[in-house]
């Protein structure tokens, strides 16, 4: 029981100390006064909106990031895998020296990574989709890089603080669209929980049970690719998070896998908790959120990597 309840309140901690957290610290009376106060600036024009896109693009990586490695059986696998976030990123740079609306190419680039991974590896089952998704990304990576290197230093300035991740430009609007997305996801998810938690157990076990591979594969590849392209939009490529949500709510929940709601939760409280230490390490500034989970999650990657081995041997 303990455990369970942990997680959830974890994070109405942390979306207290990020309401009250940053340059002007608010006491509980200033903050509650501040919530009542529609027309107080610090809350409802910064603090809130970014905290609404952080809580709900963190639980859209941490639910993507466990259907992924459900679908791969990989615990290491991620959204990042499929080309998304680098269409994403390829589409934003495109647009940025085009003087294009940005959202709408950031969007126009992960569409089309996906449907040119998903033309390639059309029949060929979920590996190929992987593979043919590790390239795809790779060579939009390489194209944003070129780009950024040919582009004004105040326009690649700009896109790089937009690939590094960043939750400085939050508003409302962009915030209601995420959760949008992230309330049709968690319905379709809650909907399909049963089938979907048989994703570890194999193509085997879930074809004895009358599980349609095909249209499960398709069900998952839509959820994370719309999960992972809501919050890439709202708040950049930000790494780590879906990666590490999934085995560290599995840790701390005792859940078994998939464990999609703990791995969400546990996105959501990775992303709160980055992002108002990037508040607080530059209050004054537009410090990257992504870099702070980063350092959050590299150091996770090689801990993990160690205790696979260890655990091997």
């Amino acid at each position: 029981m303990r455990r369970a309840v942990f997680l959830p309140a974890l994070l109405l901690v942390l979306v207290w100390l990020a309401l009250a957290g940053g340059r002007n610290w608010l006491g509980p009376v200033a903050l509650v006064q501040g919530l009542l106060d529609r027309q107080d600036f610090l809350i409802y024009g910064l603090r809130l909106p970014r905290l609404l896109i952080a809580v709900g693009a963190g639980m859209a990586l941490g639910m993507a990031g466990a259907l992924m490695q459900g679908l791969t059986r990989n615990p290491l696998a991620t959204p990042d895998i499929i080309g998304l976030t680098q269409g994403a990123g390829l589409g934003f740079a495109i647009a940025l020296l085009m003087d294009l609306p940005l959202l709408a190419g950031a969007a126009c680039g992960s569409a089309l990574a996906v449907v040119c991974v998903a033309l390639l590896a059309q029949g060929r089952g979920a590996l190929a989709f992987v593979l043919f998704g590790i390239g795809i990304g790779a060579t939009a990576a390489a194209a944003t890089t070129v780009l950024l290197v040919l582009a004004p230093d105040a326009k690649a300035a700009r896109a790089m603080i937009w690939l590094s991740g960043s939750l400085a430009r939050a508003d409302l609007a962009t915030a209601g669209w995420v959760w949008l997305v992230l309330l049709a996801g968690g319905a379709l998810v809650a909907l399909r929980a049963h089938r979907l938690g048989l994703l570890w157990l194999g193509d085997d076990v879930m074809a004895s049970l009358g599980v349609d591979l095909s249209r499960m594969r398709i069900l998952v590849l839509g959820l994370v690719t719309a999960l992972t392209a809501a919050s890439t939009l709202a708040v950049g490529p930000i790494g780590f998070v879906a990666f590490v949500a999934a085995p560290l709510a599995r840790a701390i929940s005792g859940a078994e896998a998939p464990a999609i709601w703990p791995a969400a939760l546990t996105g959501a409280c990775l992303l709160v908790a980055a992002d108002l230490m990037a508040r607080l390490i530059a209050p004054v500034a537009v410090f990257p959120t992504g870099l702070v989970m980063g350092v959050i999650g590299a150091p996770y990657l090689i801990f993990f990597l160690w205790r696979d081995r260890q655990e091997a041997r």
